[in-house]
């Protein structure tokens, strides 16, 4: 494991120069975990590096930039004749071609960082559809229990229902029979009380009479 104390940090700029990459390569290689690294602070994107790693970027520049030099001088050299130019002008065209194929491979590159991003983006969409669709099955499952309790409640209520007609049913019968006995009571004393009457009347006739 490396030592923090061992990481060199330098700006992505400068490390986009020194690996002839774009910045958004080396932005998109921090994102994707390719590249140590991050956006700080101070809105810079920095890379995190060792001190070997950073040596050996910058030599291998310095001995490209020499290699670049050496053909170039060479070119020029080649150009003082007419056999040397056209020798210079096909070396200038294979180092066009060179060129041409380093940037291809760089945009490759940048491509293949983004396909990880892209990748990474889809593994957390797919994790969270999963999340989501838990809490789905977990939501319709809660549902379906607060379903249940409802038609439980609602035959019980159903139920209670009617046993209310019955008892206001009964009570209705109750009412009809308590009021037929006081029919017939008062009935009873109507005619107790034409008895009496009719008995008064006898008695009072025969008080007459004597």
């Amino acid at each position: 494991m490396v030592d923090d104390k061992d990481i060199v940090k330098i700006k992505a700029s400068e490390y986009a120069l020194l690996t002839d990459l774009s910045l958004n390569t080396v932005k998109n290689r921090i994102r994707a975990g390719v590249l140590r690294g991050g956006k700080e602070e101070d809105g810079i994107w920095y890379v995190y590096l060792t001190q070997d790693e950073l040596e050996h970027i910058r030599s291998f520049k310095e001995r490209q930039e020499e290699k670049n030099k050496s053909l170039q001088s060479n070119l020029e050299g080649l150009k003082s004749s007419l056999e040397g130019s056209l020798i210079a002008t096909y070396m200038s065209a294979l180092m066009q071609k060179e060129q041409q194929k380093e940037q291809l491979l760089h945009e490759l590159s940048s491509l293949y960082t983004l396909l990880a991003i892209r990748e990474k983006e889809m593994e957390f969409l797919t994790r969270e559809l999963e999340r989501v669709k838990e809490k789905c099955v977990e939501k319709e499952a809660e549902n379906q229990r607060l379903r249940e309790i409802i038609q439980e409640k609602d035959n019980t209520i159903k139920k209670l229902q009617e046993e209310l007609r019955e008892k206001e049913h009964l009570l209705s019968q109750k009412e009809l029979e308590i009021q037929r006995v006081v029919l017939d009571k008062d009935r009873e004393i109507l005619n107790k009380e034409m008895e009496l009457s009719t008995l008064r009347m006898e008695l009072e006739k025969k008080k007459k009479k004597e």
